[in-house]
């Protein structure tokens, strides 16, 4: 008689009692995971000179990664967490820098004679996009991450900011007057297919995607000021998620998708605030009376990462996270 039969339902009891007694695994867990391990990327000129610093996703520890006496601005994290890319202007016009998580190895990545902003990496980490002043417009340019092979996305003469990957690398949201008035489209990672996907006659843009791909948060100022709203990722069924009197600017979705952290002057300054993914819960992170913008969440890189379908991967996953109007400039 074979003995090793019936060492399985044992071996199976304690896989399950394993399971269910690892505090990962519950859907409570889970929310105190965004609040706790996740950390927050955004600018600030609470020392005098816009600074980019690092905090808790619920606001606390604040640290300043750049110290430098330029103006740093749109930090942006890589895929895997590790780094962090932005813009300064420490050598005269902006240019795209990148840097350690902890601020260290600063180095200049773009070397272009126009300003560069608001870098995005794409979701392999092979690429980062951003705009720049060229030709009398700006254009969504991209190049490697090591700086090198740029290359014009959308080489048209429209006015073009803000780009932003989809978690599949596929196609980059952006907001452009391509047809005249300030919209959001969507065009494939090689700038093919230009598609809009706003209509309105007031301003649509700071396009973030979700995590599994299949929303895509904005602002917009189609209320009357400009607040956060929701879409699905072809444009459809158009949901307001805030409504402040001040102006709510370029939401940048949690890596579990599960809140979107954007910046707003509803209590007198630009604070950074986090709140829900359906717009509950909207709380003040920074509580600061100087400028604190442009947030950005740090991935879950090499542990934990959503996939495109929305499920949990475990070990080397990758999480995907992307002006114009709104900056503060």
């Amino acid at each position: 008689m074979d003995r090793s039969i019936g060492k399985y339902p044992i071996c199976m009891g304690l896989f399950l009692l394993l399971l269910t007694s690892t505090s990962w695994g519950s859907p409570e867990t889970e929310k105190a995971q965004t609040t706790t391990q996740f950390k927050i990327a955004f600018r600030t000129y609470r020392d005098g000179n816009r600074e980019i610093y690092a905090m808790n996703a619920d606001g606390s520890n604040p640290t300043n990664l750049t110290n430098n006496p330029a103006e740093d601005n749109d930090p942006v994290w890589s895929p895997d967490g590790s780094r962090i890319a932005f813009s300064s202007n420490r050598d005269a016009s902006h240019q795209i820098y990148v840097m350690n998580a902890d601020g260290s190895n600063q180095r200049k990545l773009t070397n272009l004679p126009e300003g560069v902003r608001s870098p995005a990496w794409s979701p392999d980490g092979q690429r980062i996009a951003f705009f720049v002043m060229r030709d009398g417009n700006e254009q969504i340019y991209a190049i490697d991450a090591d700086g090198s092979n740029l290359r014009n996305l959308t080489n048209n003469a429209a006015s073009n900011f803000a780009p932003a990957w989809s978690p599949d690398g596929r196609r980059i949201a952006f907001h452009s007057d391509l047809d005249g008035n300030t919209e959001v489209y969507a065009m494939n990672a090689d700038g093919s297919n230009i598609t809009r996907l706003t209509n309105h006659p007031d301003f649509d843009g700071g396009p973030s995607w979700s995590p599994d791909g299949r929303r895509i948060a904005f602002h917009s100022r189609r209320s009357g000021d400009l607040e956060i709203y929701v879409m699905n990722a072809d444009g459809s069924n158009i949901t307001r998620l805030t409504n402040s009197p001040g102006f709510d600017l370029f939401p940048k979705w949690s890596p579990d998708g599960r809140q979107i952290a954007f910046h707003t002057d509803r209590d007198g300054n630009f604070e950074v605030y986090a709140m829900n993914a359906d717009g509950s819960n909207q709380t003040n992170l920074t509580k600061e009376r100087s400028l604190d913008q442009s947030p950005d969440w740090q991935p879950w890189g090499n542990g934990h990462g959503a996939m495109g379908n929305g499920q949990w991967a475990w070990g080397n996953g990758h999480g995907a996270w992307a002006w114009g109007m709104g900056h503060g400039e």
